[in-house]
């Protein structure tokens, strides 16, 4: 027969068992639930595929005439590692390669440049680990050349590195074929420029809308993660076709996965319509499966891009020269 004390232990120990246990699950929900919630979630589940009209794309650019783009180049001005789970719902702790992105369409007769890049200020306010400014001097070489400038959003690191541009010449403003939302975005950064950007074409004022761009070149709005968003459609000189879908699909795992970035980064640091960059991943994951020659090119997937550059035969841009430092003056 057990002493009184020993039972009394003994009940005192399974209480602080259980109080123990209780606090262990408080504290994991306390984790679980939230984590889950801000990183993992999917979102809605149910939402129905965006209709990508692949013809109509398809039709529009070639309805320009003219010399289509003969090579694509690219330079990565921004550079970061982050949990694959931040732009991929879900995507686990493991390190994606992340960078920001300016595309050279290299078109006899005048190049298309899609996106601007940014300062490394606006990297670092935006969380990029690396800045690459001699990336970015290529990129301005580039866009001061360029015969056109098309952005696949209005967010800061796509849109940004042409505002000190502008500022300095205003006529490399006229280049810019935009869309409201964009353009809007660029006035709100340097109201300055407003007498110098051109009116979005009546095309892309509508948020559906379809519009030819160039020989080989036609946008589509795919407003979800900003307004402004969209994709663009490009068929090379040699019949190759791609889709540079920006924003809507960051990663390639969004479209494999048929996953949106987490809940974290759209709609915490962000504003995004998570079910409506999702409805535009469905239509992706659908455009690959009917249009398996068609390459999608994914809006900041570094590591995609040098798994996949070497066979799409795009070109890293050489580094540009740095101005050099101011010297001090000898007294």
């Amino acid at each position: 027969m057990a002493s009184p004390g020993g039972w009394r232990s003994d009940r005192i120990r399974d209480i602080g068992l259980t109080m123990f246990t209780r606090i262990a699950l408080l504290l994991i929900l306390l984790v679980a639930v939230p984590y889950y919630w801000l990183l993992m979630d999917p979102g809605p589940t149910s939402v129905a595929p965006r209709t990508i009209d692949i013809a109509r794309l398809r039709s529009l650019a070639e309805s320009q005439q003219g010399q289509r783009p003969v090579g694509i180049q690219y330079a990565a001005v921004a550079t970061d590692n982050e949990p694959g789970t931040l732009l991929v719902a879900g995507g686990g702790l493991r390190t994606d390669e992340t960078a920001v992105f300016i595309w050279r369409l290299i078109t006899p007769g005048g190049d298309t440049v899609i996106n601007s890049g940014l300062t490394e200020d606006q990297s670092l306010a935006t969380g990029y680990d690396g800045y690459h400014p001699e990336m970015q001097q290529t990129a301005n070489g580039w866009l001061r050349s360029a015969r056109r400038i098309i952005f696949t959003s209005e967010d800061i690191d796509h849109i940004g590195g042409l505002v000190s541009l502008v500022l300095a010449d205003r006529k490399i403003a006229g280049k810019l074929i935009g869309n409201p939302r964009q353009i809007d975005a660029l006035r709100a950064l340097a109201p300055v420029l407003m007498d110098s950007l051109s009116p979005a074409p009546a095309a892309l004022a509508d948020p559906a809308g379809y519009a030819a761009i160039a020989p080989g070149i036609a946008v589509m709005r795919t407003p979800g993660y900003l307004d402004g968003t969209q994709m663009i459609y490009v068929r090379l000189q040699n019949g190759r076709e791609l889709l540079f879908a920006g924003d809507s699909a960051p990663m390639r795992r969004n479209v494999a996965w048929q996953r949106p970035s987490s809940r974290y980064v759209a709609e915490w640091l962000g504003s995004e319509d998570r079910a409506a960059t999702l409805g535009w991943i469905k239509g992706l994951a659908s455009l690959k499966q009917r249009e398996p020659g068609l390459t999608v090119v994914y809006g900041h997937d570094f590591g995609w891009l040098k798994d996949n550059a070497q066979q799409l035969q795009f070109a890293a841009a050489p580094a540009g020269p740095l101005p050099a430092p101011a010297r001090k003056a000898v007294r």
